[in-house]
């Protein structure tokens, strides 16, 4: 019986968990145009863990919206470079740049502090590239 009451609570208490990721930043910027489509780049940043944290980096292509109209998410991508790994955000003024359609993250790695900048040149929906070090934005 003990066992029964254990098994109906544990999905109950699951459920209750809130997500561990807490919003950083979201800055708005930059156009893009893909045929007939156009609108703007959001980038999103969220904390995620609590003992080391990493930082999720989540690209967003929202559409121009029409006059009075919210804009509407055309396209999202996490930048799988940075959110993969242990990359954490230092602070919220200067941890991101975004502008015409370059993006460039300033980050630092949760475990040996090493810091590394990510640029990356944005493209159409759904589209991204990471740029080396010395290589030119198209």
């Amino acid at each position: 019986m003990l066992l029964c009451l254990l098994l109906a609570v544990a999905p109950a208490a699951a459920a209750d968990t809130p997500d561990e990721a807490a919003t950083l930043a979201i800055v708005t910027a930059g156009h893009w145009q893909s045929g007939q489509q156009h609108g703007v780049y959001r980038v999103r940043l969220e904390n995620v863990g609590f003992e080391h944290v990493s930082c999720r980096v989540w690209i967003e292509w929202l559409s121009a919206p029409a006059s009075g109209q919210p804009f509407t998410t055309v396209a999202r991508l996490p930048l799988a470079e940075a959110s993969d790994s242990f990359w954490s955000c230092p602070n919220r003024s200067g941890t991101v740049v975004l502008s015409d359609a370059a993006l460039q993250l300033n980050l630092v790695h949760a475990y040996s502090l090493e810091p590394r900048v990510f640029n990356v040149a944005l493209g159409a929906p759904g589209h991204y590239q990471l740029q080396t070090e010395g290589s030119a934005s198209p």
